[in-house]
């Protein structure tokens, strides 16, 4: 077992996404329903396309969970290795826990997976992608949707998401008008979100 997969070799943020990926955000994100409804969906959809998500007590970290963690360090930055070849869906996950993390003022590191070679999962491979800034709107948007009952346009707009784009979202399925100005999260059901069968690549 390489230092790398040993889950104490990890720095204290890894180990919180670690923690979160299995079920059990602890630390600044222990009281965040937010954090554990975002990373519950992630996991979810990695377990799906095959990728294994060790047990809460593991010491060690799998191969999967590592490359999460790198597609989460570039969302953060919407840059560098990510997803590729996924839907709408799948990125929106990534975004999102991206989001939580960075308003929690946690930051990934870039270098999650350095010193391991690069792995096949669920019989994909990993590959570059830049995540378009709508995309890095959109998860801040939702973020923001799903931490309230019911946000304002004046909050979205608070976070650089103008009544335009909301708008959009709402055509697009992602948010639901509840009245004039005031928008509520879309149930995930609604998008088909677990009816997915791609592949984690």
């Amino acid at each position: 077992m390489k230092f790398g997969r040993i889950l104490a070799r990890r720095n204290v943020h890894e180990r919180q996404v670690i923690a979160c990926l299995r079920g059990n955000c602890a630390f600044e994100l222990r009281d965040s329903p937010d954090a554990k409804d975002a990373f519950s969906n992630l996991a979810d959809i990695a377990r799906q396309r095959g990728a294994v998500i060790f047990a809460s007590e593991s010491p060690f970290v799998g191969d999967a969970e590592i490359e999460i963690l790198t597609h989460i360090a570039a969302a953060q930055r919407q840059e560098g290795r990510a997803l590729a070849r996924v839907d709408s869906m799948e990125s929106d996950a990534l975004l999102r826990c991206a989001t939580v993390l960075r308003e929690a003022g946690i930051w990934l590191p870039l270098a999650a997976s350095a010193g391991s070679s690069r792995q096949r999962i669920g019989g994909g491979t990993f590959a570059g992608h830049r995540f378009a800034k709508g995309e890095a709107v959109r998860a801040r948007a939702l973020s923001l949707a799903r931490t309230r009952e019911v946000a304002s346009t004046e909050e979205f707009a608070a976070i650089g998401v103008s009544r335009q784009y909301v708008s959009r979202l709402c055509k697009d399925g992602y948010l639901q008008r509840v009245r004039y100005g005031w928008y509520r999260a879309a149930p995930v059901s609604d998008r088909g979100f677990a009816a997915h069968r791609q592949t984690f690549v």
